[in-house]
């Protein structure tokens, strides 16, 4: 009967995790219109902008410390309830702040959600499905359906925004703020799968010494440290685009309700690309992340040489398009890719450790990416400054798959028993 109970259990956070995925991944409704929000409303100069991710960043790697703390005192469902008050207090902020500084806080407040979101969502699914011999596709296949939904529901928001943007400004705003405290409600309906994983007396000083056993078993393990190398340097790039997208649409004059509207296609092209994850990885297989650190490598390029091609603009344009477009379908893979490389050899205990170290190797890389991306944009326009990142870009990728040609994407028996070590039997 109790079986039977927690069956019905695990189904249900099972469903749920789709839905909260859905409405809950990420920000709807801003980031269609943030730069044009952060520069217009609150007098924010691009440099200043993309130094805001980098406040990110930095309180993101501070925040795992919070995040860890709050996940080994409660359990997965409650750091997402955590993480997800934290997320509507940053966007109220983000409405009724009037400066930069403000906007830090609304940035440092947005971080700290989301540390406790990625330590606590993954683990949460992980923990909810049972154990079988297809548990690693059915959590992928799970998350990738989740994930495309979520890119519609995004894609739709983004364009609607765009819209709303010139009627008011602070109407997507509000609309933002209302899914937050809809992605609260639904973590709240989260139920606990196994009360008595988590050590209730954890204190600080326990959490600490997991994040230094987790970063001593990434020293040790040479897959995981190449691979959080790779999964790191990715998420920079990644979140360098998503400031570099609005910003060369707008020094191109594209109007607002045209920046949505490419937003939506941009999204769509993502929300596609997770769907396309599980077959992408199966083409490249080991080659899967070092593909993608490559093509997107090429794509800033393209993408800055076709803005500034003395060609008519409308060709300009497609040429931009069709270079974001490649960078937001891989960006969608990647979003579902790397929780089937992270998950792999790692059972429920190690799992939250793991997820918070992927957090720390994301935010390093995102401070690195995006100060050298803002450093670049106080030499160079924005047209320019695709270029100089993606050969930054491309030349960082060859020598990241260099490192990890013999250390990722082995066969189980080629690894060491240190590489191994947290493998669920």
């Amino acid at each position: 009967m109790e079986k039977l109970k927690e069956a019905k259990l695990r189904k249900y956070n099972m469903r749920l995790y789709a839905i909260y995925t859905t409405v809950g991944f990420d920000l709807l409704f801003y980031y269609g219109i943030k730069v044009l929000y952060l520069s217009q409303v609150k007098n924010i100069s691009d440099a200043n902008i993309v130094f805001l991710s980098t406040i990110y960043a930095l309180a993101s790697i501070v925040s795992v410390v919070i995040a860890t703390v709050v996940n080994n005192r409660t359990s997965n469902r409650k750091t997402l309830i955590v993480g997800d008050t934290f997320n509507v207090i940053s966007v109220f902020i983000l409405i009724i702040g009037t400066d930069f500084s403000q906007m830090a806080i609304a940035e440092v407040l947005n971080a700290v959600a989301f540390a406790m979101k990625n330590i606590s969502s993954g683990p949460m699914l992980e923990e909810s499905i049972p154990k079988t011999d297809k548990k690693d596709r059915l959590f992928t296949y799970i998350d990738e359906k989740a994930y495309f939904k979520y890119c519609i529901i995004s894609a739709i928001s983004t364009v609607v925004a765009g819209y709303l943007y010139n009627v008011n400004p602070y109407i997507p705003m509000f609309l933002c703020l209302l899914f937050t405290i809809i992605s609260l409600v639904i973590a709240v309906k989260f139920v606990e799968i196994n009360k008595t994983r988590k050590n209730r007396d954890a204190n600080m000083i326990k959490a600490i010494k997991d994040l230094k056993e987790g970063f001593i078993y990434t020293i040790k393990s040479k897959r995981i440290r190449a691979l959080l190398l790779s999964v790191g340097f990715l998420w920079g790039v990644f979140s360098l685009f998503i400031i570099f997208q609005t910003t060369l649409l707008k020094n191109m004059n594209v109007t607002a309700q045209y920046i949505g509207i490419i937003a939506m296609f941009l999204e769509l092209a993502r929300g596609y690309g997770g769907r396309w994850a599980n077959q992408y990885n199966e083409t490249y297989k080991n080659r899967t992340l070092t593909n993608i650190s490559m093509v997107v490598a090429v794509a800033f390029i393209i993408a800055g040489i076709g803005s500034n091609l003395n060609i008519p603009f409308a060709m300009q344009l497609v040429v931009v398009i069709m270079s974001f477009t490649v960078i937001s379908i891989l960006r969608g893979i990647y979003m579902v890719i790397y929780k089937k490389y992270v998950n792999n050899f790692s059972n429920v205990k190690i799992l939250p450790t793991i997820y918070s170290m992927t957090n720390l190797y994301w935010n390093f890389s995102r401070i690195v990416i995006t100060f050298i991306g803002s450093f670049v944009l106080t030499i160079v326009d924005i047209k320019y400054g695709m270029i100089v990142m993606g050969i930054v870009f491309l030349v960082l990728a060859f020598i990241i798959y260099i490192y990890m040609k013999t250390r990722v994407g082995l066969k189980p028996e080629e690894y060491t028993k240190e590489d191994v070590k947290y493998a669920d039997n």
